[in-house]
Parts: C-alpha cells; structure tokens; sequence
C-alpha cells in the first residue's frame, strides 16, 4: 500500500495551509474544553482528502483558490470528522488516526454533543455560502444518516446482499465525496456540465475509496490503519470481502461458523485470515475497478487538461493499489496458515 501520497492531488503547499489554518481557525471558540475536544482529531493530521478534492475542483477554473473555496472544503471536511466521532461512539472505538479516540478520553457523551458542535459549525459555514451550498449539505448529511442507519440494521446478518452493502456505502461514503467536489465546483462557478462531471466522479470515486476501507480492515495491520484491523468482522458489519467470501466454497463453511455473533479476538484473528484466504479480496477489488473505471471515464470529459489527467489518475492508482494489496496479502495470509 503506497499510502497517504496515493492521495496526493495538484494543490499547492500554500493552498494546503490556508486550509488547514482555515479548519482550525472554524473550531475555536471561547470555550477552552470545547476547543480542545473538537480540534482533537484536525491535530492528530488525516488525508484531508474531501477539502482537498474541493480545491482541486475549483482549480479547474484557471483562477485563485477563494476564501469561499477553502469555506466549502472545511465545511465538507467538518461533517466528517464529525461523522469520525460519532462513528467512535457507535464502535466503541479506542484509537483513531494512531491517538487515543475522542470516546475514550472524554466519554461517549462528550464525543456525541463535541461531533454535534462540528456538524453545527458545518452548516453555519455552508449557510454563509449560499442557500445551494447549505441545501446540498443538508441532504448530503440526511443520505450519510440513512447509509450508516442501514448499516446499523445490517449487522450480524450474514445473508445481507451485495445491493444492500452498495447502497449503504454510497450513502454513507460516495455522497460526501461526490460533495466535496460539488462544493468545489459551484464556489469556483464552473459550468454546470462540469460540476455535474465532478459530481459522478466524486460519487464514483467514493465508492473506490470505501471498497478499498473495507478490504484493508480485513488485510491491513493495526500500524497501516492507525486502528485495530477486523473491526468491522467483531461488529457485525460484513462488507463487500466477507460478502464475496461467502460464495468460495473452499471458505464459506468456516467462516459462517464464526459470523452472526460478536467475536472475540481470537475469533476475530481467524475470520480475518479465512477471508483473506478466499477469493473475497481479490473479487473486491474487481468491482472497485469497475468504480475507478466510471470515476475516470466522469474526470476525463472535464477537459482533458493536467488537473483532469490527475483525478483519471487518482481512481485507477487507487485500485491498482487495491488490486496489489489484496494479491500480496492473500499470499501473506496463506502462509501464516500454514
């Protein structure tokens, strides 16, 4: 896995501070605790991919990166740190980004009401932008909820389907991408044909982006994640892997054992290695290409131009990335069972 630089997009250095200054400047009030538990997560660092992909949208418009611009990317980028916080509650997590979770530090309800304050400040923002803007967060917010609320549902269900699990990760992934780049689009007043094309690349590239999330909770170790790996198996989340794991005969058996209850580490440890074994990853990353191939085939009718080139680029090198991964890791898996 190439990591973070797998990410990169043509921003300039510069650009990239004014954001960051520009997201911390939005979570500081007169409230020194407050303060402290929503910039938690922005100190510990991340991609900070979405507001990247807003300023790298609106770059298509030849001119300046605004100061409307850099508001959209952190609005974007607030509502999913938010959504970090309260996904934290919901797992129980204990770490995030390679720091402690919020959860954890302070408690489930200080993370639950300091995740509502980033969404608060999320809309405050976009409101400022224009009516557009604060409409599309709104409902970009509403599919989140619905895509992790199916999830919710989902768990433990070891006959969930495959068109159950895209749904919900395009809700709860795909829209805020496809947002970003939206955001992007409108605050540097692109033209609508090519908004929309930002917006099909987004929803595209999102679901690449998810597929490969949930492969590498399987395949990755808890160094590469910044989190403990199988937390989705534990929990009763069984995505894309687990699911395309199911239909290889050479594995179903053991691994329907283990699923439809919470496991144990050692449990955890044998489901992950069963699934890593199987055809399941390698078949993942085959549909996540069919997602690459369409959120490159949106990029490439932008213009043709080098920031274009870049996002075709970033879609096929993530599941390129993807694809590697999950050859390299069913060999690992295999000879550490022996």
């Amino acid at each position: 896995m190439n990591g973070s630089d797998l990410f990169a997009l043509p921003v300039a250095d510069d650009e990239l501070s004014r954001l960051e200054s520009c997201l911390r400047e939005s979570v500081i009030g007169n409230d020194a605790f407050l303060n402290e538990v929503a910039s938690h997560l922005i100190v510990a660092g991340g991609k900070r991919l979405r507001p990247t992909l807003t300023l790298t949208a609106a770059e298509l418009s030849g001119g300046t990166i605004t100061k409307d611009v850099l508001l959209g990317g952190v609005s974007v980028e607030l509502v999913h740190l938010a959504s970090l916080y309260h996904d934290d509650v919901m797992d129980e997590a204990v770490r995030r980004r390679s720091v402690e979770s919020v959860n954890a530090r302070w408690g489930n309800l200080v993370a639950i009401v300091a995740g509502d304050f980033l969404l608060a400040r999320s809309a405050e923002i976009a409101a400022g932008l224009g009516p557009e803007i604060a409409g599309l967060l709104a409902a970009t917010l509403a599919r989140l909820c619905q895509g992790q609320v199916a999830e919710v549902r989902s768990a433990f269900q070891i006959e969930r389907d495959e068109k159950d699990y895209l749904t919900t990760i395009s809700d709860k992934t795909a829209a805020l991408m496809a947002t970003a780049c939206r955001i992007g689009g409108i605050t540097a007043e692109l033209e609508r044909h090519r908004i929309d094309d930002l917006t099909a690349f987004g929803e595209a590239f999102g679901m690449v982006f998810q597929i490969r999330d949930d492969v590498l909770d399987v395949i990755a170790t808890e160094e590469e994640l910044g989190k403990p790996p199988g937390q989705d198996l534990a929990e009763g989340i069984y995505t894309l892997p687990v699911q395309r794991a199911l239909l290889d005969r050479s594995v179903s058996r053991p691994i329907r054992d283990l699923l439809g209850r919470p496991l144990n580490e050692s449990e955890r440890e044998r489901a992950r290695a069963l699934v890593a074994c199987s055809e399941g990853i390698v078949a993942s990353s085959l549909v996540a290409r069919e997602y690459a191939d369409q959120a490159a085939e949106a990029a490439g009718r932008l213009d043709g131009g080098p920031i274009s080139d870049r996002l075709v680029r970033l879609a096929l090198d993530v599941a390129d990335d993807l694809s590697e991964a999950a050859t390299s890791a069913r060999q690992r898996f295999e000879q550490l069972a022996g």
